[in-house]
């Protein structure tokens, strides 16, 4: 148990994230509370420089970063900005568009690191630094967590995924379990987001994608769980993976591949009953 009033060091925080289980050579996607880890010398930057440390020079880190200016909600299912809040809406710039802060401040520290690179998707940007990196070039929208996302490049290659400190529903990857799973009724969203043009002005580009913040209605009502905070308690209350301290947060480390299987048999077990007989069998 660390010394409460003691910050953390960079020594420190490394040696727990090894004892944790993180090797040389993982490439993991982190979703982290630095106010669960507690005061770390040097603040986020160390805890980013820590994990950059542990995996480095073959591994890789993914983080889930969305953007604090999204319009999502302000064009979500054809609502639409008026021409004076569209025309003023900055365009998206992977390079230095800042982080939404409600899913970490992490995330702005690991999008500093030195060759970090930002996915094109403006609303589920994702952070690549290492070995991650090739997996954010391309992420159209209309793809934001499913087939062809960067979420399935991390599946692709045997990636684990981190929670430091951060609670349950923070595990993103459980949305490609959610992209993929065979069941009814799944709920779509369109939204519209500010491009790049190719003459250095913005396009608004509407996309259709799967709705994150509710796979099936059950999952969207007001109160109600989602399905990835009910998948991610029933996984770690059964599955198997590792945990740990790091600073003062209590950590889980799984992999990204048995998180997503279990996460597709959750769903496809408790709703494919509702498909036609020939399909379920």
């Amino acid at each position: 148990m660390p010394n409460d009033s003691a910050a953390a060091s960079l020594a420190q925080l490394t040696g727990e994230l090894r004892a944790l289980g993180l090797r040389a050579g993982d490439v993991v996607m982190v979703h982290a509370s630095l106010k669960a880890v507690g005061p770390v010398e040097g603040g986020g930057a160390t805890v980013a420089q820590a994990l950059l440390d542990v995996v480095m020079p073959a591994g890789g880190i993914l983080a889930f970063g969305s953007w604090d200016a999204s319009p999502y909600m302000e064009t979500l299912n054809g609502a639409r900005l008026d021409d004076d809040a569209r025309a003023q809406w900055p365009v998206f710039d992977p390079a230095h568009a800042p982080t939404y802060r409600g899913f970490g401040l992490l995330n702005e520290f690991l999008r500093k690191l030195p060759g970090a690179e930002r996915s094109p998707h403006p609303d589920a940007s994702m952070i690549g630094v290492g070995s991650a990196a090739p997996m954010v070039r391309q992420h159209p929208l209309g793809c934001a967590y499913g087939p062809g996302s960067p979420l399935e490049r991390l599946l692709q290659a045997n990636g684990r995924v981190l929670l430091l400190g951060a609670p349950p529903d923070s595990l993103t990857v459980l949305h490609y379990a959610e992209a993929i799973a065979e069941i009814p009724g799944k709920r779509r969203v369109s939204y519209e987001m500010p491009m790049p043009a190719e003459d250095g002005g913005v396009r608004w580009v509407r996309a259709e994608d799967f709705d994150s913040n509710g796979i099936l209605d059950c999952f969207a009502a007001e109160g109600c769980m989602d399905a990835v905070e009910s998948i991610a308690r029933d996984y770690i209350r059964e599955q198997p993976h590792l945990q740990g301290r790091v600073g003062h947060a209590h950590c889980r480390l799984f992999e990204a591949a048995s998180l997503v299987d279990y996460g597709r048999r959750w769903l496809e077990q408790r709703f494919r009953d509702d498909l036609p007989h020939d399909e379920a069998s």
